[in-house]
């Protein structure tokens, strides 16, 4: 360790004493290359709009106004991204993740940032002659030496006209302050030298064929079903393909990581590291993965994700969205036809932990087995992989990792009646703002639900998701005929099968706000109730229940944004917060969308839009609906967010309200959000 202490002393003090930005540029790349074996690094600096690298070769500029590109994506979503499969990745562009090109193979990217201000990215990377695959331990070695990086980046003379974002006075304070962290920065590194890694490059050669032939078709069908999903209108359609989707997305970063969990000590790297996450929406993401399969087995399959759940936490994302699959996907293999599977998270705010349990009225597991189902390679049954496929490796990596993250992974279970695994674990809160979910002027709220005795597991869920809600218990009652529904009614909730002739003439002459849960995918055309939500009962319908009982007061959010990346940041930051969001893909389509809306009198409340798109510009959008908006005479007006966030871009240039800079920081996202309901107040 002595020599790397030696490399970081010389490279420091070079650094200190130099000018030229190409020396500079090269005494880092050699340091960073020799700790992570990579052939090539580059440090690139952030102007406004460009990122810019100076080395001997010259200087190279990379716009980030085009919106393309892994690199763009490290930008725009402040995440390291590690990719031992560079050029076959979805959203690679050889013009701008390639720069230099040379036949790459593996890439990192990590974003720099100082004081909550972006000032660049680093990369380390290699071509297929060295077969080089990243790891963890490249990753974290590289972080440890990214105040080496900064330091160097302060250093640099850049040309300031396009407007760097650099303050030189941070640069003073940032150098002085890396002086004092070197020590930090020799234990980080001696440390993760000292940690016993396996060595999985051999094992990741012999495999790297059969990852590459998953991902490929993987990524095939994800830019089929994104296609898809743009050009679908039905709302409830879109949010299947949406979740398939989804689905098809998790293959890619499950596969780079699929030797995870062989070893204890083995530790393959993720292709992005997922710290901090929107709580509910990350856990219905994964638990909606399973809705089709429930409904083939016709599984009564509830979800119930703890409305106080703190909006934002801060876990290993992955190693959690995996205990989970493999949990559930156990339940769904062993549990018959006509079955139920009940998946709870549960937040104890008292003690920070957070409590998940899937349960099961499948096949059971034997007292005397229950310890064993643990281990490696052991099952509960002799005959069970014969009956139900598997290995017997995922009970024991769930085990594994639930223990890494500070719990026990435990069992109930009975023979011929079901399972229950269950677990809980410390969570930390990164929470700016408080969202208690409440609905608001619900005193004289009365729901109905009509339904029969086999709905009970989907009643006894929205029931509990209502009475969070701030709902008394006889503020709710589960009727079995139309006839049964009291008068003083001003909600009903109606279960698909229970539509009949005299149901859809109550719901077309009644004013009672109308819910329907669909028990088949798809069977009901939204047209045919036009007043009605709709939701499936095997998804996470929380948030449309909130909605349903709270609907006057909640925020309508149109984003309006060319750029794909940017407006799937934005909406899913603003995802947790109880908003109605919608997405329009360019001016044109926001302004139809926004016109739409104030003519049926259901005006929206937010726009977050790009001043720059084709067709129609933010500004010249906000000018046709202002024109129109004044004709109303409306008490609160639309209140505008520009999401250009260019330094040279004035907010007053459209008579914008607010304004996010990019690349997008959720805090100030929400923060905005949260302004902009006060704003309207």
């Amino acid at each position: 360790m002595s020599t790397l202490k030696e490399q970081i002393e010389s490279a420091s003090d070079k650094i200190a004493t130099l000018s030229d930005n190409r020396q500079i540029h090269s005494i880092v790349g050699e340091l960073l290359t020799s700790v992570t074996g990579a052939e090539f690094a580059s440090v690139w600096v952030y102007d406004g709009e460009y990122l810019v690298r100076e080395r001997e070769e010259g200087v190279t500029s990379i716009s980030m106004k085009e919106k393309e590109g892994l690199l763009y994506y490290c930008f725009a979503t402040q995440e390291p991204i590690v990719n031992n499969h560079l050029s076959s990745s979805k959203g690679y562009i050889p013009t701008i993740d390639n720069p230099d090109n040379i036949k790459i193979k593996s890439k990192i990217m990590i974003p720099i940032n100082v004081r909550d201000t972006f000032i660049g990215i680093v990369t380390v990377y290699s071509t297929i002659a060295t077969k080089k695959s990243f790891t963890k331990k490249d990753l974290k070695s590289l972080q440890a030496l990214l105040p080496l990086a900064i330091d160097a980046l302060f250093k640099m003379n850049f040309n300031n006209s396009k407007g760097l974002l650099i303050d030189r006075r941070q640069g003073e304070s940032a150098s002085s302050s890396f002086k004092r962290r070197k020590d930090d920065i020799y234990e980080k590194l001696e440390s993760i030298e000292n940690k016993e890694y396996v060595d999985v490059q051999k094992i990741l050669e012999k495999t790297s064929t059969i990852v590459h032939d998953i991902r490929t078709p993987a990524n095939g069908l994800l830019g089929f079903l994104e296609i898809l999903g743009e050009k679908i209108e039905d709302k409830r359609l879109k949010e299947y393909v949406d979740n398939a989707r989804k689905s098809a997305s998790l293959i890619e970063s499950l596969t780079t990581s699929i030797l995870d969990g062989i070893s204890d000590k083995s530790e393959p790297v993720t292709s992005a590291a997922l710290e901090i996450m929107g709580s509910k929406r990350y856990f219905a993401d994964i638990v909606e993965v399973f809705s089709a399969n429930m409904y083939k087995k016709h599984i009564s399959y509830t979800i119930f994700i703890d409305p106080a759940l703190p909006n934002i936490l801060s876990v290993d994302g992955m190693q959690l969205k995996r205990v989970i699959l493999n949990l559930i996907g156990n339940a769904s293999k062993f549990t018959p036809e006509y079955g139920s599977i009940d998946f709870l998270v549960r937040y104890m705010k008292k003690e920070k932990r957070l409590y998940i349990h899937v349960k099961d009225t499948g096949i059971g597991i034997a007292k005397e087995m229950q310890e064993e189902i643990f281990v490696a390679f052991k099952q509960a049954e002799t005959d069970t992989k014969e009956k139900f496929g598997g290995t017997g490796l995922g009970l024991s990596i769930c085990a594994s990792y639930v223990k890494e993250m500070g719990g026990t992974l435990q069992l109930e279970s009975q023979l011929d009646k079901g399972s229950k695994f269950y677990f809980d674990i410390p969570i930390e809160e990164a929470n700016t703002f408080e969202h208690p979910m409440l609905a608001k002027g619900i005193d004289d709220t009365f729901i109905s639900i009509l339904c029969d005795k086999k709905n009970m597991h989907v009643v006894n869920t929205i029931f509990r998701y209502l009475t969070h809600f701030g709902l008394a218990k006889e503020q709710v009652k589960a009727v079995a005929t139309l006839s049964s529904v009291p008068k003083q009614t001003s909600h009903i909730v109606v279960f698909e099968h229970k539509i009949d002739n005299d149901v859809v003439a109550y719901m077309k002459n009644t004013k009672v706000k109308q819910l329907i849960v669909e028990e088949n995918f798809l069977a009901l055309n939204a047209q045919h109730f036009p007043h009605a939500m709709l939701i499936s009962q095997y998804s996470y319908y929380c948030d449309i229940l909130y909605t349903f009982v709270n609907k006057e007061h909640i925020p309508k959010v149109l984003i309006v944004e060319d750029d794909k990346i940017s407006s799937m940041l934005l909406s899913s930051m603003l995802q947790d917060e109880y908003c109605e969001l919608d997405i329009a893909c360019d001016g044109e389509d926001g302004v139809k969308m926004l016109l739409k809306s104030l003519e049926a009198d259901i005006p929206y409340d937010i726009v977050y839009t790009d001043i720059n798109m084709p067709k129609l510009s933010g500004i010249e959008m906000i000018n046709k609906y202002r024109e129109k908006e004044k004709k109303k005479n409306l008490k609160k007006g639309l209140v505008t967010v520009s999401v250009s966030g260019g330094v040279n871009e004035s907010i007053d240039a459209g008579g914008f309200d607010f304004l996010a800079t990019k690349p997008y920081n959720k805090q100030e996202i929400v923060s905005i959000f949260h302004e902009s309901i006060m704003h309207r107040r």
